[in-house]
């Protein structure tokens, strides 16, 4: 015979019981509260690029170079772009003829000897990087522009006609030899025995990254 304490805890379980159980939707899906979360957005900033310029002859010159004024002479940037990271591209008006010269006007943009640079490394506008053959070359400048095509030319001038420029891969070389064909004469700065540069460097190669070379 049941008890009426008997009666009221058996009723004490049944309704523990149902207050623990799941209740679930008329659906059958159980409903889940939604804690509602927040996203931060990171905004990146990138370095702009140097522009190109197609009356200017440009190249990234390396905060550890030190252009010379040689024979050829030296002129000042006519525009300077100081965004990319470890130097400066500098920004040239064309020399007046495509042929290098020592006379007035002087028009090269300066020159640098792998003596006095001793990690010397030019990087030309197809990316292909290059290192003097010996520490006797000499890396002369000369910027020029034709038909709204404009390069920063690489005039090379060495103890032998066999000493110049070699390619990190071990070819091409651009020997002084190639751009003299005779005593006294050079080839203008369009034929291909020229290196036309993007980037010059005493601290090895800085490749064509940042700076939008001239066109």
């Amino acid at each position: 015979m049941l008890t009426i304490y008997t009666v009221l805890l058996l009723f004490g379980r049944l309704a523990y019981s149902l207050a623990c159980m799941r209740v679930s939707a008329p659906d059958g899906v159980i409903p889940i509260e939604m804690v509602p979360t927040t996203t931060t957005a990171l905004t990146t900033t990138r370095t702009p690029d140097c522009p190109e310029a197609s009356d200017m002859a440009s190249i990234f010159i390396s905060n550890n170079v030190e252009l010379e004024a040689s024979i050829y002479g030296i002129v000042s940037p006519v525009g300077m772009c100081t965004t990319c990271r470890g130097g400066t591209v500098n920004y040239y008006d064309s020399a007046s003829t495509a042929v290098p010269h020592a006379i007035a006007p002087f028009e090269s943009a300066g020159s640098l000897t792998a003596m006095v640079c001793p990690d010397m490394c030019i990087c030309a506008t197809d990316g292909t990087c290059y290192m003097p053959t010996d520490r006797l070359v000499t890396a002369t400048l000369w910027p020029y522009c034709s038909g709204g095509t404009c390069g920063t030319y690489v005039l090379i001038t060495a103890d032998s006609d066999s000493s110049g420029f070699v390619a990190l891969s071990g070819s091409p070389t651009f020997t002084s030899g190639d751009q003299s064909p005779s005593i006294g004469e050079y080839s203008p700065v369009t034929d291909p025995s020229y290196i036309n540069a993007a980037t010059i460097s005493c601290e090895g190669c800085v490749p064509v990254s940042c700076q939008t070379t001239s066109p």
